[in-house]
């Protein structure tokens, strides 16, 4: 079958390693292009990917929020789910900085 992203190469079926949120699930059945590396995970495989994610609690961490005030600052809520995940203590020192006009990060110091 030829690949639809690059249209230059056939796909092959392999075993992938899936990554999700800096964790590796395992191996899974895969289709992936020899000359772009485009990798397709078929129905059946992702329902065992989101199994093996919501055994480790890594399903659906993302969450809403919304942005608060504390003093003359504004402040973001960050879940329970989102602090859990990422071992965060009160008093964390944590750098901030912008992607662009609508993305921003937040790295954990030391």
């Amino acid at each position: 079958m030829k690949c639809d992203e690059c249209g230059k190469g056939m796909l092959r079926e392999s075993k992938v390693d899936y990554i999700l949120l800096g964790q590796n699930l395992g191996k899974f059945d895969a289709l992936v292009c020899d000359h772009c590396q485009e990798t397709i995970f078929l129905g059946e495989t992702l329902d065992l990917i989101e199994q093996k994610a919501k055994e480790k609690d890594l399903w659906g961490i993302a969450a809403k929020t919304r942005i608060g005030t504390s003093g003359n600052a504004l402040d973001v809520k960050l879940p329970k789910q989102i602090v859990n995940f990422l071992h965060l203590k009160k008093g964390q020192e944590v750098l901030i900085e912008p992607i662009d006009q609508k993305k921003f990060q937040v790295a954990i110091m030391g």
